[in-house]
């Protein structure tokens, strides 16, 4: 703490409490009716930044083409967003966030930044004072953060006639209010957010008499403590949560650098965490897995991110605190998720998955679970936390816990995890013969008093993938029942993938993009194919195809008779000609 600039704080105007603006029909709890700031501020340029920005999305952008969640705005290559109605709330709530200008920003052309200063310069006379929607604090904060994160070279010119001034005035008056109400933020990523946007915009202020940047970054060590797990996954447990959290820090960490401003020990500590476990959570093809509130993501932004790290180590094999298995072998790709809920406030993404796995290729993706996309529309996320939308086996078609949905709990707390999966406990061994993981929960426990266990193996070459599922009641424990409970063993197809259920409903073949072919094969059964839905990329479900195997359990069994256990295998074969 002691290597940090010595910034004193501000003198400013008090901001008052709980009031809002009558005309505002998206009201906020409390409004500023004082944002003054004094004289105008000088803020530090710096070095730009890591370009990760798609060029197809800023020259969208750049030609007055907004496009999110299916949903499109065209205010042409002149016009703005701020002056028009938006298709909806939730696509007015994106476009206040400014997200978009990392595309915009990310393109060559050198009419991007002029167009990125115009589309700001509106805002801020439209909204600049005050609104209640676009002054929420998550968004405020997402804002901030791109404002400043982008700042240079697009932002900070002084050219004549040109608003900087009016736009750092701006920036300031937002930084006053977000450190106002930080703690009004939503816990978990948009905290962190608010955090470093706070330092970012600390460090961008020349003057030496700010009190922002230790303060920031105090708050932000805290927010470090609570959402960056030891083996470096966030605490959500969802792999892109932890690459929004490690690209949030690394851009704070490029800009400390070019301040020579030394970080915490505690930030230090979580970027040489979080940089390693990014290509932990890629699956074969680049993208990330899709698990507890994922999706596959930009493969090439992803692509980017792990180059700048300067990553040299292959991933290693299990994360102990966030509860994932990965096992690699020459391209083939195998992830298990073998890790109990989030705690609470974290869960609100969490998908009710326990032992689900993902398996892929350098091909593509084989075997996944049904996804997940912000983009993708809000009624599809209840239905892909569910447990049969995993690939994983389901006991008597239901979930093995429950999620809030509706009522005044959800309203205070959101859609968290209200009776979770139990403990989730995973072995690992690792010989020359193969991999083996064998993993076990207790989700089904307290309705049906059976437990499930999962083996699975990889061999040396990823050619021969296989699994066992068996129910059981656990030893010293009563059985709850003894009839014949319904299962299905769940295996969701990628969209790319075609397949072919053979005669005797005990094989099927899988063919990958590229021609190559796999052997799916069960002692169980019968098998089946069935409908499914991929909701991993776009803006609307993909329809798909999974392959079930369908059984009964007994109540009272140990897990060891035909009925209460069921092996499989994937076998890759030769490719085709």
């Amino acid at each position: 703490m002691s290597n940090r600039i010595p910034f004193s704080r501000l003198t400013s105007a008090a901001m008052s409490h709980l009031v809002q603006s009558a005309g505002d029909t998206l009201a906020s709890p409390f409004r500023p009716m004082n944002m003054s700031v004094g004289k105008p501020q000088v803020f530090f340029d710096g070095r730009p930044t890591l370009k990760l920005g798609d060029k197809a999305r800023g020259q969208a952008v750049l030609s007055g083409q907004f496009t999110r969640f299916g949903q499109s705005l065209d205010i042409g290559r002149s016009g703005d967003p701020w002056t028009v109605a938006a298709p909806s709330q939730r696509f007015a709530d994106w476009l206040h966030r400014f997200s978009w200008m990392e595309d915009l920003c990310g393109l060559t052309d050198k009419s991007a930044p002029v167009r990125a200063r115009f589309l700001i310069d509106r805002w801020i006379e439209i909204y600049g004072d005050y609104n209640a929607f676009a002054w929420d604090v998550d968004i405020t904060a997402e804002r901030l953060f791109y404002w400043l994160s982008l700042w240079s070279p697009a932002l900070s010119t002084d050219s004549l006639g040109d608003k900087a001034a009016s736009r750092r005035a701006a920036a300031l008056r937002q930084m006053k209010y977000l450190r106002k109400y930080y703690k009004r933020t939503t816990p978990g990523l948009p905290r962190l957010r608010a955090a470093v946007s706070l330092a970012i915009g600390g460090l961008r202020l020349q003057s030496k008499s700010d009190g922002y940047l230790n303060r920031a970054l105090d708050w932000l060590d805290d927010e470090i403590e609570l959402q960056i797990l030891p083996d470096g996954a966030h605490v959500s447990r969802s792999p892109e949560q932890t690459l929004a959290a490690f690209d949030m820090l690394r851009v704070l960490d490029d800009l400390l650098d070019a301040k020579d401003v030394a970080r915490s020990k505690t930030m230090g500590r979580a970027i040489d965490r979080l940089a390693p476990i990014i290509a932990f959570f890629q699956a074969g093809d680049g993208g990330l897995v899709c698990f507890n509130g994922a999706g596959e993501g930009d493969k090439k932004r992803i692509a980017k991110i792990i180059k700048a790290s300067n990553l040299t180590n292959k991933p290693f094999g299990y994360c102990p605190h966030s509860g994932y298995q990965r096992i690699a072998q020459n391209g083939t790709v195998l992830m298990i998720d073998s890790g109990s809920d989030p705690s609470v406030p974290f869960d609100g993404q969490a998908h009710l998955s326990p032992l689900a796995f993902e398996l892929s290729t350098a091909e593509g993706r084989l075997i996944s679970s049904c996804g997940w996309s912000s983009e993708q529309p809000q009624k599809w996320h209840a239905p892909m936390r569910a447990t049969a939308a995993h690939s994983t086996l389901v006991l008597d078609d239901s979930s093995t816990g429950r999620i809030v949905g509706g009522g005044m709990k959800e309203r205070l707390f959101g859609a968290v995890i209200a009776d979770g999966v139990g403990p989730v406990k995973a072995q690992r061994k690792e010989q020359i013969d193969g991999i083996w993981v064998v993993g076990s929960h207790g989700g089904y426990q307290a309705d049906y008093g059976l437990s499930h266990r999962r083996r699975f193996y990889m061999s040396p070459d990823g050619h021969d993938v296989r699994g066992e599922d068996s129910l059981y009641v656990p030893l010293g424990a009563t059985p709850l029942r003894r009839d014949a409970i319904p299962f299905a063993i769940r295996f969701h197809l990628h969209p790319t993938v075609k397949v072919t259920l053979a005669q005797d409903q005990k094989s099927a073949l899988l063919i990958q993009a590229g021609s190559v072919g796999w052997r799916l094969r069960t002692d169980g059964g019968p098998l089946s194919i069935e409908p499914s839905f991929y909701l991993g990329y776009g803006t609307r479900p993909v329809k798909t195809e999974q392959l079930v195997i369908h059984g009964a359990a007994f109540g009272d069994g140990d897990g060891e008779t035909r009925s209460n256990r069921v092996r499989w295998s994937l076998t890759r074969l030769e490719a085709r000609k």
